[in-house]
C-alpha cells in the first residue's frame, strides 16, 4: 500500500477532503466526536509524507498542553522521519518561544519569567502599596481582569492614562502603569503579554515577521472558536504571506468568553481569507443518534451559528433519562444509586462515568454520598499540583536562579523557610527598590555590601546577608548541575524538608509533592545544561496557567474512579455515561445569564458541550428545591431541557424510578407546548424602555438604556457593563427616580 493510501485509510470522504486540502486557507467546522484530532494528525502526516514538506515548516497550534501532547503523539506515529522537528504547541507556548528568541527587540531578555495568577495578585498588591492606595476598596482579581481586557484590546498604560475620564479609571490607570513597571523591572510577562508582545514584534519588525512566515509555511490551528481577537491578529500576520492556514473549530462549542474567546473569529476568518474553503465534519463517531438529536434540537435555538446537523452510524441508542428530585441531597442519592447499579449490574467501569455540573459548589452533595456509598471518585478542579504551596516555593527558588530580576519569586522565598526576615524588613527593601529604580536582589546585595543607607537594625541586616549568601551559593553551583540535582541541592541547602516536617499533619503529603516535582524534572536532563532550567520553568508555567486540569494526566489515571467535573472542564473529554445534574434555571443556565441574549446562548453551548460528551447513556437531573449561595428556594426545570423533544426523554422521579406527571404549575417538558410568553415580566411588558431610561435589573442592578431595538435592546449597568436584554423576559423595571446614575465606564468595569 502506498504512503498516501496508508494515511487516508479509514477516513471518511469528508475527512479525506480535509486531509488532502493543503494549499490555501481552509475552515474546518468539526462537530463533537467527529474525529478532528485524527484529521489534524493525518493532515500533518500528509503534508510531510506525500507533499514532502519539512516538518519544521509546519506549525500546529492547540488550545491546551494536553491536546498538544495528544496531537504530537499521533503525528509521530504517522510520520517516520523528521519527527523530532514537529512543531506542536499551544498558542501561548508558541508565543513564549518567539519571545525567547526575539524578545530582546522589545527589551525582554531570554531568561524572562512567566507570572501566573497568584504572581499577578502579588504584583497588584505591591502596586497598591507603591501608589499609596487602599487595596481594601478594590478587588485584585477584578483589576487583573480589567488589565487583561486592556491588553487584549492592545491598549497600553500610556494610552489608557490619556483616556481617563473618572476617578475609578484614574485608580486603574495608576495601578496598570505600576503593574507594568514592576513586570518590566522583573524581566517578567503575564499570559496576556505573551500574546501582546509577540504581536508587537511581528507588527513592528517586518524582517522578523518575514523570517517566521518563511519558516512556518503551513499553519494549523485547533479550537479556533476559543481564540481571542489578539490571537487572531497574530495568526493573520504570520499566515498572510503564504495563505496556507487551516483553522479547526466549532462555534457551537465556544464557551470561554470570560477568557475573551470570540467565536466570530470564524466569521472574521472568512472575511480575511475570502478564497477559503469550508468543510463540515458532522458525522459523530462518539454518541448515539438519540443523544445527537437532543444536542441538535438544543443548539438550533441559538442564532448566528454555522449550519450543522450531527449524525452517526452508531444506532439510535436508548432514550435520555430525566430525574426530578426533591432536594440536592435527594438528587445526589438518586444519581449515585443509579451509578452503582450501572457499575455492578451493567459492568460499566466507574472511569467511564462522569457527573457534570455548572458550578463547582455542586460537587459537595455528591462527594458526601460517594463517601457514604463507598464509591471511589476523583474531583477535577481542586488545587492544581503546581499551585500547591510547597511546589511554588521550590519553583520560586528555581525562578530566581533563572532570573535574578524576578522580584515576586524572591519575595516569596526571602523568609521561606523562616530565617528572621520580618515583614517590616521586606517593606523597607521594597521601598528602597522602588526609590532606586532597582530590583530587590540588587538592593539586598547593596545592603550586604553596606553600599546603601537603610533604616534596618543590625539583626535584620545580618539576616539579609545570610539570605544573599545562600542564594549566591545556589547561583554558583546551578550551572554545574542537572535540573534534578539542582532541585535536590536547593531543598537540602535551605533545609526545606525539615521545614515541612514541622507540620506533622500535612508533612507526608507535602513531602510527596516535592518528590513528585523532582521526578517531573527527569525528562529535561537530556537537554543542554544551559536550557534545562528555562525549559522546565517555561513548560510548568504554561501547563499550570493554560490547562484547566491539573496536568492533563489526572483524567488518564489507571485507577477506576467516578469523575466529578464542571462542564467547562469537561470540554474535549468523553465518557460512556454522563449525568448532567442541577438542570435548573439559575444554575444551567446560570443566573447571571438570564435576560442577556449573548450570555444565554453561551450557556446553551455549555449545555450542548455536556450532552455531547456522552457516548451511550445520558441522564439529566434537577431538584425542585435547593440551597444555593446561602438561600433556600424553589427551582424550575432548565429551559434547555424543555428545548429537547419530549419523545427523546424518559422522565423518572425519586427512588421508585417511576414515570411521573408534571404538576400543573411546573414548566412543561414539551417544547411545542411551552409558551414562553407566559414567562414574560408583566411589568416590563407594559413599559416603554426609551433610550436614556433608568432601569433596575434583579441581578445586574441599576443601569441606563443605551439602545432600543424594539423587542430587545442594550443596557449599561454599573457593575456589569453593557448587556443585551429581551424586554419581555428580563427581570427589569423602570426606576421611579430617573435622576442620573453614577458609575464607572462600562468598558472598564464589564471586564
Amino acid at each position: 500500500m502506498s504512503i498516501k493510501k496508508t494515511i487516508l485509510s479509514g477516513l471518511s470522504d469528508r475527512q479525506k477532503e480535509a486531509v488532502t486540502h493543503t494549499e490555501g486557507p481552509l475552515l474546518l467546522i468539526a462537530g463533537p466526536g467527529s474525529g478532528k484530532t485524527r484529521v489534524m494528525a493525518h493532515r500533518v502526516a500528509y503534508l510531510v509524507a506525500v507533499k514532502k514538506i519539512p516538518t519544521n515548516n509546519i506549525l500546529a497550534v492547540t488550545f491546551t498542553n494536553k491536546a498538544a501532547r495528544e496531537l504530537k503523539e499521533r503525528c509521530e506515529r504517522l510520520v517516520s522521519y523528521q519527527k523530532e522537528f514537529l512543531q506542536v504547541r499551544t498558542f501561548h507556548g508558541f508565543c513564549s518561544r518567539i519571545l525567547r528568541f526575539e524578545g530582546e527587540n522589545i527589551g525582554l531578555s531570554r531568561d524572562f519569567s512567566i507570572f501566573d495568577e497568584d504572581d499577578q495578585k502579588k504584583v497588584i498588591k505591591r502596586s497598591f502599596e507603591d501608589e499609596n492606595i487602599d487595596i481594601k476598596q478594590h478587588s485584585p482579581g477584578k483589576i487583573i481582569s480589567v488589565i487583561s481586557k486592556l491588553k487584549n484590546s492592545i491598549i497600553s498604560p500610556e494610552k489608557f492614562s490619556n483616556e481617563v475620564t473618572n476617578f475609578s479609571e484614574e485608580i486603574i490607570s495608576r495601578i496598570f502603569s505600576r503593574y507594568q513597571d514592576i513586570l518590566l523591572k522583573s524581566n517578567a510577562v503575564d499570559f496576556d503579554d505573551l500574546l501582546l508582545k509577540t504581536f508587537h514584534i511581528f507588527d513592528d519588525n517586518k524582517y522578523i515577521l518575514d523570517k517566521y512566515s518563511d519558516l512556518y509555511r503551513y499553519i494549523q490551528i485547533d479550537e479556533f472558536q476559543d481564540t481571542n481577537p489578539l490571537q487572531f491578529r497574530v495568526t493573520k500576520l504570520l499566515s498572510d504571506q503564504n495563505r496556507n492556514l487551516c483553522v479547526v473549530g466549532d462555534p457551537d462549542q465556544s464557551i470561554y468568553s470570560w477568557r475573551y474567546a470570540d467565536p466570530t473569529n470564524l466569521t472574521e476568518f472568512k472575511k480575511s481569507f475570502p478564497e477559503s474553503t469550508t468543510i463540515t465534519l458532522d458525522q459523530s463517531y462518539r454518541s448515539t443518534q438519540n443523544i445527537l438529536n437532543a444536542a441538535n434540537s438544543l443548539i438550533n435555538n441559538n442564532s448566528a451559528r454555522s449550519d450543522k446537523n450531527l449524525w452517526t452510524n452508531n444506532g439510535s441508542g436508548g432514550k435520555l433519562i430525566l430525574y426530578e428530585t426533591n432536594s440536592e441531597e435527594d438528587e445526589a442519592r438518586i444519581v449515585l444509586n443509579e451509578i452503582k447499579r450501572l457499575n455492578q449490574s451493567e459492568n460499566i467501569p466507574l472511569d467511564e462515568i462522569a457527573i457534570m455540573y455548572r458550578v463547582n459548589a455542586q460537587s459537595r452533595s455528591f462527594e458526601v454520598i460517594c463517601n457514604r456509598l463507598a464509591i471511589r471518585y476523583r474531583l477535577i478542579g481542586g488545587v492544581k499540583f503546581y499551585d500547591r504551596q510547597e511546589v511554588k516555593d521550590i519553583l520560586a527558588y528555581l525562578r530566581l536562579v533563572s532570573n535574578k530580576s524576578d522580584d515576586t519569586a524572591l519575595l516569596r522565598i526571602i523568609n521561606t523557610p523562616r530565617r528572621g526576615i520580618s515583614d517590616r524588613t521586606v517593606s523597607e527593601i521594597t521601598r528602597l527598590a522602588r526609590e532606586e529604580g532597582s530590583t530587590i536582589f540588587e538592593i539586598i546585595s547593596l545592603i550586604k555590601e553596606e553600599k546603601i543607607k537603610t533604616n534596618l537594625i543590625p539583626r535584620a541586616i545580618k539576616s539579609i546577608s545570610e539570605f544573599i549568601e545562600l542564594v549566591n551559593n545556589i547561583f554558583e553551583v546551578s550551572n554545574q548541575m542537572d535540573i534534578t540535582d539542582l532541585i535536590n541541592y536547593i531543598i537540602d541547602k535551605t533545609e526545606y524538608r525539615s521545614y515541612l516536617r514541622r507540620d506533622e499533619e500535612k508533612s507526608i503529603t507535602r513531602l510527596e509533592n516535592i518528590n513528585e516535582l523532582i521526578a517531573s524534572s527527569d525528562q529535561y536532563i537530556g537537554l543542554d545544561s544551559d536550557v534545562q532550567l528555562s525549559s522546565f520553568l517555561e513548560n510548568l508555567a504554561l501547563v499550570s496557567s493554560v490547562d484547566f486540569l491539573e496536568t492533563g494526566d489526572q483524567i488518564d489515571s489507571n485507577s477506576e474512579e467516578l469523575t466529578l467535573i464542571t462542564l467547562h472542564q469537561a470540554k474535549g473529554l468523553e465518557y460512556k455515561v454522563v449525568f448532567l445534574v442541577g438542570c435548573e434555571d439559575g444554575l444551567l443556565p446560570h443566573m447571571m445569564s438570564i435576560g442577556d441574549i449573548e450570555a444565554l446562548e453561551e450557556e446553551r453551548r455549555i449545555c450542548y458541550v455536556g450532552i455531547t460528551r456522552a457516548k451511550s447513556h445520558l441522564y439529566f437531573s434537577y431538584s425542585t428545591t435547593r440551597m444555593f449561595r446561602g438561600s433556600f428556594g424553589g427551582q424550575i426545570l432548565s429551559r434547555f431541557i424543555t428545548e429537547i423533544p419530549e419523545h427523546l426523554i424518559v422522565r423518572k422521579r425519586n427512588m421508585g424510578y417511576s414515570n411521573f406527571h408534571m404538576p400543573e404549575n411546573s414548566v412543561s417538558y414539551n417544547k411545542d407546548k411551552l409558551d414562553l410568553k407566559t414567562q414574560k415580566n408583566s411589568r416590563s411588558e407594559k413599559l416603554i424602555f426609551l433610550t436614556g431610561s433608568k432601569v433596575k435589573h434583579d441581578i445586574f442592578g441599576e443601569g441606563i438604556v443605551m439602545k432600543n431595538f424594539g423587542e430587545d435592546g442594550e443596557v449599561l449597568f454599573s457593575n456589569f457593563g453593557i448587556k443585551k436584554l429581551m424586554w419581555n423576559y428580563a427581570p427589569i423595571i423602570l426606576l421611579e427616580d430617573q435622576n442620573e446614575i453614577n458609575f464607572i465606564d462600562p468598558e472598564i468595569d464589564s471586564a
